[in-house]
């Protein structure tokens, strides 16, 4: 699974070597440790700042402080990089406990959940390819 690694590659990347986007497919070249961000929106239990974006994917670093509903995004693939805390997430049927370093892959269409776990803030890079803007449908 080569894929697997050259994607956890790029995530380790973006953390040391950001991207930053100045246009819809404009990129310039930055460099940002995603747990220093400083600029969040919310959304509910999570918030999120963009990293990069082109027509291919997004990547946003969430910050998770209590937890996120189950919804599904249709048309796009999910990964996620887990920087830093713990969290409980539910794909489909299955609950796993996730933590700092652990790399997931949630298949587009596939129901899912999260919540942090203890008090630690749960930091993590979730690369959304197809971008997902717009594409989430929530089941609660």
């Amino acid at each position: 699974m080569w894929w697997m690694s050259s994607i956890a590659g790029l995530l380790l990347t973006v953390g040391v070597i950001g991207l930053s986007s100045t246009g819809a497919a404009e990129l310039t070249f930055t460099v940002q440790r995603p747990e220093q961000v400083q600029t969040f929106a919310s959304s509910g239990e999570a918030q999120l700042a963009l990293l990069a974006q082109t027509p291919e994917m997004n990547i946003r670093v969430n910050k998770l402080t209590g937890r996120i509903k189950r919804h599904a995004h249709p048309q796009s693939h999910h990964f996620l990089y887990l920087i830093q805390g713990q969290i409980e997430l539910t794909v489909g049927e299955e609950t796993r406990h996730i933590q700092a370093g652990d790399f997931v892959t949630i298949p587009q269409g596939s129901v899912h959940a999260m919540q942090r776990v203890g008090t630690a803030e749960a930091l993590f890079l979730d690369i959304a390819s197809p971008p997902d803007v717009g594409d989430v449908i929530w089941h609660e």
